[in-house]
């Protein structure tokens, strides 16, 4: 039997439907796994997440922790160290009280003076630093009434309290870093205060009473919102030293170019002058021309040499030589300017290369240090960004402070050891030779030093050959003659005051010896005045090396910046090559050496000779001194001869024209 064209068996319209609701199950089913996986992964992004935030959580309860359990630790070692020094206040009797004249209550957590404290009459010095305080008691002149030092460092003050303008002996004053907004007229013993501090506040006005305080010596304003220094301070004509860095002036004070015994001054990081600031800081990139990778210098940073606001000071090596590393705190403050201030002068110090001139690409002037500061070898960023220079490597067994900073006693003038302070006429005479070129070099490349101090200075007492460098630029500014010729030439003179003082203070410990043996061996060939009459000694110190730049390696890269593929034994190499070099040239120096006998009274003549010049540079009125520190390295240079006698004077020459002294010339010529 024929089927119907139109009929359809039961049998295959069962398959279909089976094959259609098998297809839409399948389809159905797969939607369910993909929302089923989204929906797995949404779970699991959630339960990260939550997870996320509650280690967050944990680890941020944990370090708040830790910090209330540091905070309440440091609380109960304050509130024992205060509970123990009130009860031995309170166990003094009558006799004791009177004799007590020294207090130490810093970081003590006080709140108000305590009242033990107060019974304490003859107190002379008092340090309530680090505190919360934020008032002092209404009869703390009358029962302190022979209080001479008050420091109030880091407490919560918003006003100088006018109470201290009572105080009738109170000549050192500070309230550095407080939220000092006022300074009432009141508030200032103007017949006694000669050291007032007021870093790191926000003060915006300066009160009138502080132009009447005669006696001030030392005064710190650096680090706060004040846009003008008020006319009535040209009345502080025994103002030595001014610190006002890191403000807002727009003008420069012209009564500051008046002032007649300021020799200190720090300016940096002022409205008015950031445009030398800016020319300074790249000519200082400039400057140093050889770049390094912090990581090849093999720096340990777990072990410093030192330390300070502007950035960290390492030990480290360079073509097998040791090497100071110093890197600075890009957004750093530090009490007498900017890290970035401090950089560029350590930069321009012992700038080697000048610019280019124009038209003349191959007359580039190779200066020759001046051997009187630091010497700046080379530049680096490290990983995270932060700026450094690599410095050469003072030996602290060689290199020692040539004195300490000033006391409350000396104020302005460094204090000297008692036993290692006393000076032969040899070092005096070299202090005075390094130091002058240092500054002179300084001046050249437009940078005031702001803080020349025997601190500031390392000395190499060899006996017969002592050797004196100049360092830290943590207050230099910097000065364009074409800009504000006023400014610079005020600058020179301040200079040449700090630098009589620094001859000043050396003379005063002169012990009355020549110092090192009655013979000395030249060089007929340098300079008159050139420290470098020490013969082997010169040619042999590392200190003294500078590496070449002529040599390439596979990458290009001048001679010393080593490729990290390079190891150890190529810098051995290297240093090997370098001391083989340098012995060779001591061998060739000899040649031009002579023995000289130095003159029996000669030393005696120097001192003299350098007593005169530091009368005049020390000298109130400033036209008396020199100009620039060109005319006082010759005085010193005459002070010099007179040490070493008509035959060094004699044998001695001056070197050839430098490259950039020929171009001079030949513009002058056309």
């Amino acid at each position: 039997m024929s089927r119907h064209p139109f009929r359809v068996s039961s049998s295959f319209v069962c398959r279909n439907l089976y094959h259609n609701n098998n297809k839409r199950w399948k389809t159905t089913a797969t939607r369910r796994n993909t929302l089923g996986v989204l929906l797995f992964f949404v779970l699991v992004l959630v339960s990260v997440a939550f997870f996320s935030s509650s280690l967050s959580s944990v680890f941020s309860s944990f370090e708040r922790m830790t910090t209330t359990t540091n905070n309440n630790n440091e609380e109960e070692e304050a509130q024992q160290k205060c509970a123990k020094i009130l009860d031995h206040l309170r166990s003094m009797n009558e006799s004791e009280a009177e004799r007590q004249t020294r207090l130490d209550l810093s970081e003590c957590g006080l709140r108000t003076v305590p009242k033990e404290v107060l019974r304490l009459r003859n107190l002379e010095f008092l340090n309530l630093g680090k505190n919360k305080l934020n008032a002092l008691p209404d009869s703390f002149a009358k029962d302190l009434p022979n209080l001479k030092i008050l420091f109030c460092l880091a407490n919560e003050f918003r006003k100088v309290p006018e109470v201290l303008g009572e105080m009738e002996h109170l000549f050192m004053l500070s309230f550095k870093a407080n939220k000092v907004r006022e300074i009432p007229e009141q508030s200032l013993p103007i017949a006694s205060l000669g050291w007032l501090i007021l870093s790191d506040n926000e003060i915006e006005v300066l009160p009138k009473s502080l132009g009447k305080c005669r006696k001030m010596r030392k005064l710190m304003l650096a680090g706060n919102k004040i846009k003008e220094l008020p006319t009535f301070m040209s009345e502080l004509v025994n103002l030595e030293l001014l610190r006002a860095s890191d403000n807002r002036i727009e003008v420069f004070p012209e009564f500051l170019y008046r002032l007649p015994k300021l020799a200190w001054l720090a300016f940096a990081a002022n409205p008015c002058t950031e445009k030398a600031a800016a020319n300074a800081m790249e000519r200082g990139t400039r400057a140093v021309k050889r770049v390094v990778n912090f990581e090849d210098l093999g720096v340990d940073e777990g072990k410093k040499l030192g330390s300070g606001a502007s950035g960290t000071v390492y030990r480290g090596e360079m073509d097998g030589f040791n090497v100071a590393i110093k890197v600075y705190n890009n957004m750093g403050k530090t009490s007498d300017g900017r890290p970035e201030d401090e950089m560029a002068a350590a930069s321009l110090a012992t700038s080697t290369t000048s610019d280019i001139v124009e038209g003349e690409q191959d007359e580039q002037e190779e200066t020759v240090g001046s051997g009187g500061v630091i010497e700046t070898l080379a530049k680096f960023t490290t990983k995270d960004g932060k700026r450094g220079l690599v410095m050469e490597y003072l030996d602290p067994a060689d290199w020692k402070n040539l004195g300490g900073p000033p006391s409350f006693e000396t104020v302005t003038r460094d204090v000297f050891d008692e036993r290692e302070g006393k000076f032969t006429a040899r070092e005096i005479l070299a202090v005075a030779v390094n130091v002058a070129k240092g500054i002179n070099q300084l001046h050249k490349n437009g940078v005031c030093h702001g803080d020349i101090y025997a601190h500031n200075i390392l000395i190499d007492r060899d006996e017969d050959y002592p050797s004196a460098k100049l360092g830290d630029f943590g207050a230099a500014m910097f000065f364009d003659d074409d800009e504000n010729p006023q400014f610079s030439q005020m600058v020179r003179e301040n200079e040449a005051r700090a630098f009589g003082c620094l001859l000043d203070d050396m003379l005063v410990n002169y012990d009355g010896t020549r110092g090192g043996s009655n013979t000395v061996m030249i060089r007929e060939n340098i300079e008159a005045g050139q420290t470098q009459y020490a013969g082997n000694k010169i040619f042999m110190e590392p200190k003294s090396y500078r590496p070449s730049t002529h040599l390439d390696n596979d990458e290009g890269k001048p001679e010393g910046e080593l490729t990290p593929a390079q190891s150890r034994e190529e810098r051995e190499r290297r240093r090997d090559e370098h001391l083989q070099k340098r012995t060779h040239e001591r061998r060739e120096a000899d040649k031009g050496l002579v023995s000289i006998n130095l003159p029996e009274d000669g030393h005696e003549k120097t001192i003299a000779s350098l007593r005169q010049l530091a009368d005049d540079l020390m000298h109130p009125t400033r036209s008396v001194r020199p100009k620039n520190f060109e005319a006082v390295v010759k005085r010193v240079q005459e002070s010099e001869k007179l040490f070493f006698g008509d035959y060094y004077a004699k044998k001695t020459r001056k070197p050839p024209d430098s490259p950039a002294e020929k171009v001079r010339r030949r513009s002058s010529q056309r």
